[in-house]
């Protein structure tokens, strides 16, 4: 398998795309040209060739005749066409597809693009097409260039494949997940053992509160508060103001728990020694 993109400087979008490919097929060879002779001796073009055609495994957006975009409008780049064409023989579902889709690939191709992303407020986001394209800073000559570019193809392999896994792990732990939901009271949750991949399903599927476990790095457990959305900072509820940042003994002291361990200062997280504990503390804050 001999998978081809052009020389030259490089960017996100056609590196996410080498990456999706190296991921199905991992010993393909990676060649970097723009010569017509040696592109037709390769498998699969990306981000090269002036073509787009899935049945020759063309895969170019550059020209004039190249209009293709989402539902939503946001045009499709290199990364996005492969993710369109192969990501389904990575991801298990199509919710996991269309996450992928939207979390990281929309987002290159559109910068790609020369879309904005940039927030109202003037906030500057160090996106993953930046943290790749500083890759691509040092142009010394082909040799430096083309190491720096399979260096950022193995960053994004790393970043697809964490991601992947954990959308696994997601549709893996759904159903108990939401065995725990229906048997809860319709506030908390106590997971028993833990979980990390609750959030997904307890943020779209339920109406509940807070989530306890058993914190992985120590000998103490944990209640969270849950988000309102995904990605957006704002809780369904948050622990009494007057337990905020306190620790050991304050905390004990004003909730009247006596191995309560700590509150965080923004109040979405607070812990104590024993499981009893932190759901005497998690019963505390939905009685206020």
């Amino acid at each position: 398998m001999k998978i081809a993109t052009h020389s030259g400087n490089f960017h996100a979008d056609e590196v996410t795309a080498v990456a999706i490919l190296k991921l199905i097929y991992p010993k393909a060879k990676v060649i970097r040209t723009r010569d017509e002779k040696k592109l037709n001796e390769t498998n699969i073009r990306v981000d090269v060739g002036r073509k787009y055609n899935p049945k020759t495994k063309d895969f170019d957006h550059h020209q004039k005749s190249f209009k293709l975009k989402r539902k939503n409008g946001v045009p499709y780049a290199s990364a996005g066409i492969i993710w369109k064409h192969y990501g389904g023989k990575l991801a298990k579902s199509k919710e996991s597809f269309e996450y992928i889709d939207k979390k990281i690939i929309q987002g290159i191709d559109a910068e790609d693009l020369g879309i904005n992303l940039e927030d109202k407020n003037n906030i500057y986001h160090y996106t993953i097409s930046k943290i790749i394209y500083s890759f691509s800073h040092d142009r010394t000559n082909a040799w430096i260039i083309n190491k720096n570019f399979n260096e950022a193809v193995r960053i994004m392999v790393k970043i697809l494949s964490n991601e992947i896994t954990h959308l696994i792990n997601i549709e893996k732990d759904k159903k108990r997940v939401l065995f725990e939901i229906k048997k809860s009271n319709g506030d908390y949750i106590v997971f028993d053992p833990p979980t990390p991949s609750w959030k997904e399903t307890v943020i779209e599927k339920s109406k509940i509160k807070f989530v306890i476990f058993k914190y992985s790095g120590g000998d103490w457990w944990c209640s969270f508060a849950v988000l309102k959305e995904l990605d957006k900072f704002e809780n369904r509820k948050l622990f009494p103001k007057k337990w905020a940042d306190l620790t050991n003994e304050k905390l004990a002291k004003v909730s009247g728990v006596k191995d309560a361990l700590f509150c965080h200062k923004d109040r979405f997280i607070v812990t104590a020694k024993s499981k009893e504990g932190v759901i005497k503390l998690t019963e505390l804050a939905l009685k206020k």
